[in-house]
């Protein structure tokens, strides 16, 4: 009898095993089917992310790309061969009608990418949904092929990048605050905000398409606008020749001008008319030595003593002789103390092609590779001496110490000396200044920025020679051209 129990317990004790086993049999099975199916899915999910990362960048390849080329300095620049010279000022800054639209387009290898086409893969449907014509109304200009495949290397599978003007209604901002999005006027950008009154530079939009080998597609938009130097100097509507309104700018209080006696030595502020290098009309002239405080007109006049018949330009209102050209000048109203020229000097620093620590020797600091059609912005942090560098520089050439000129040195250009604000040359020579030269003092001998402009200089030996300084509009004009482009807006458009 107790045999037959104990053996109807094991069999009750081996059927529950054999449950226990299959349970955990089948809750393994559970487990691993739902780690199978979680890395399934993290598999998914980060190649998900892989594919809109790539996306991602690869649209914002078309977005940089477009606003690099904008700049005139850009060996890529869009109107380098001056296709588009409708979209652009002499300049080069971007000139766009309401209704211009220019693409920017990336083919793969025996692809056509035709933005236009309704149908076809790479329609841009995102235009008609900004204004309210449809891109049918627009001018399209004739696209330009990307550079971002080099050597045979594919680039960023961008498909196109569209450049044109914007509205309040494409961004759908009220930017005046009246309630409505406004479709027809453009907006610009005054180097504070944006606006519609054509103050400042025309914002642009810049819109790019990627498209990933799984056909999915990333969308990302840009507002941009150029950032100049001449927006400072002379803000719109002011002119050109206002914010630079001589060859020679001497700016603050108790400024002192001393002349060489050479007969080759000249301060010309007549804009030349022949051989011009830009297609911008002459302007007016301008006084060949100019100042900032009437005080300043005996200091600056008495500095030409030696040869005031070669100081020409804007004539003194009579009774004054017609020569020296001397004059009283004014600044924009963004030039008027200290802490706004240093702030001109961290602008041009911020976009500087080269930055120099000073005290510095031309010789071995200047950059190679400047020419007319490649303009850089140098900035010396200290004195610069030109001694011994007997080349041309181009562009725009900021110092914040003393500048020694040696006059076998030329430079075609603008020339700014802010900060310690001393002009000094004491050598012979053949070179010659193109442009205009601005002189300020705004710091201290320790340093430290002053409350109002000081008493800034330049002072010539006698016997120095050269051929001296011209004011030339086209110079200005290459040396004042857009910085870069600043990004004001970024978004990404849902596909």
């Amino acid at each position: 009898m107790n045999a037959k129990l104990q053996s109807g317990e094991r069999g009750g004790q081996r059927g529950s095993a054999l449950l226990i086993a299959i349970f955990a049999l089948l809750l393994i099975s559970v487990v691993g089917i739902a780690l199978l199916v979680s890395t399934g899915a993290d598999s998914a999910l980060a190649g998900n992310y892989r594919t809109a990362t790539s996306g991602y960048y690869a649209a914002m390849a078309g977005l940089e790309e477009s606003r690099g080329r904008l700049l005139k300095k850009n060996p890529d620049f869009i109107n380098n061969t001056n296709a588009y010279s409708s979209l652009f000022s002499g300049q080069g800054i971007a000139n766009f009608g309401l209704y211009d639209v220019l693409y920017i387009v990336n083919p793969a290898a025996s692809e056509t990418v035709d933005p236009t086409n309704s149908s076809g893969p790479y329609a841009d449907t995102e235009y008609g949904s900004e204004f309210t014509w449809q891109l049918a109304g627009a001018t399209v200009h004739t696209p330009v092929n990307s550079v971002s495949t080099l050597a045979g290397i594919p680039g960023p599978l961008y498909k196109w990048a569209r450049i044109n003007a914007l509205t309040e209604q494409a961004i759908h901002i009220d930017i005046n605050n009246d309630g409505t999005y406004d479709s027809t006027t453009p907006l610009f950008y005054d180097g504070n905000s944006l606006n519609l009154n054509s103050s400042g530079n025309q914002a642009l939009e810049i819109t790019a398409l990627a498209v990933m080998p799984d056909n999915s597609k990333k969308l990302l938009q840009y507002v941009v606008a150029p950032v100049t130097i001449q927006t400072v100097l002379a803000p719109p509507p002011m002119f050109l020749n206002q914010g630079l309104p001589a060859a020679l700018i001497l700016a603050g209080n108790g400024v002192s001008y001393f002349g060489p006696n050479s007969t080759s030595f000249w301060v010309n502020g007549n804009d030349p008319t022949f051989g011009r290098t830009c297609t911008s009309p002459p302007l007016s002239p301008v006084s060949a030595l100019g100042y900032t405080n009437t005080l300043d007109q005996t200091n600056v006049a008495n500095g030409t003593l030696y040869r005031p018949g070669n100081y020409i330009g804007f004539a003194p209102p009579l009774p004054a002789p017609p020569t020296p050209s001397v004059g009283l000048v004014s600044l924009s109203a963004n030039l008027q103390t200290p802490a706004q020229f240093e702030s001109l000097i961290q602008t041009i620093t911020q976009s500087a092609d080269v930055i120099i620590s000073g005290p510095a020797n031309a010789t071995s600091s200047m950059p190679s590779g400047m020419s007319p059609s490649n303009p850089m912005t140098v900035v010396v942090n200290g004195d610069l001496d030109f001694n011994s560098w007997h080349n041309v520089g181009y562009g725009l050439l900021l110092v914040t110490g003393n500048l020694n000129y040696d006059p076998d040195a030329s430079w075609e250009g603008v020339v700014l000396v802010i900060g310690k604000g001393t002009m000094t040359g004491s050598r012979m020579g053949i070179g010659r200044f193109d442009g205009a030269i601005l002189v300020a003092q705004t710091r201290d001998g320790s340093g430290n920025v002053l409350a109002n402009l000081g008493t800034s200089s330049v002072s010539f030996a006698s016997n120095m020679g050269g051929a001296g300084i011209y004011y030339n509009s086209c110079n200005i004009i290459q040396a004042l051209a857009p910085t870069k482009y600043r990004v004001l807006y970024f978004r990404e458009i849902t596909q």
